[in-house]
């Protein structure tokens, strides 16, 4: 067993395998709820439950809620009453672009041998909120969101060879591809 920044790499090299011999298993069904306080902004958001392989996992310790809205200065600009500081959705899917750029990487470094013990990923991007208050159309969402940078820093013994494969390795996260390919979003209004 070889042991490597926490994870045992043999056993991670075994679910790589068996993903490639069986490409119709280890699917995944996310799912995230979004219910409104009844406050102009603000929303809480619920995650829990999720798919695998046709198998639905549910347990309490994966029960997290987080408070969506803007922050304190921007909500009282906007005259929200009792304004509050509360994590910003774009903001978050930076957050999460930056979180899975960090699993996308690590799991594959680690299993080559390259040193991402000290990794840091800052993801950043200017926004132009016209869209969100409809003095624009939606059809302009890339003329008010800017491009989206980020900036991988690792110390330690890494070779100009290991950083241009850890450039490659971001390339494979997940949430990258959500945010860098235009994927198709379906949605549906109805009653509760």
């Amino acid at each position: 067993m070889t042991i490597k920044q926490n994870i045992d790499v043999e056993k991670l090299e075994g679910f790589r395998t068996f993903m490639k011999d069986n490409p119709d298993k280890v699917r995944l069904s996310l799912e995230a709820k979004a219910v409104y306080e009844g406050q102009v902004g603000r929303s809480l958001v619920h995650i829990g439950k999720y798919e695998l392989d046709g198998d639905v996992i549910e347990r309490p310790t994966r029960q997290y809620t987080f408070p969506f809205g803007a922050w304190k200065e921007v909500e009282d600009v906007l005259g929200v009453e009792g304004p509050t500081d509360r994590m910003e959705p774009v903001e978050m899917a930076l957050a999460a672009t930056a979180a899975c750029l960090i699993n996308s990487v690590s799991f594959n470094a680690v299993r080559m041998g390259i040193d991402t013990e000290d990794m840091e990923i800052t993801v950043r991007s200017k926004v132009d909120p016209r869209v969100l208050f409809a003095i624009k159309d939606p059809m302009q969402h890339s003329s008010c969101l800017g491009a989206i940078e980020y900036e991988v820093k690792v110390s330690g013994d890494v070779s100009d060879e290991d950083l241009e494969t850890i450039h490659q390795l971001c390339q494979h996260s997940p949430v990258h591809g959500m945010m860098a390919e235009p994927l198709e979003m379906d949605g549906k209004v109805s009653r509760a």
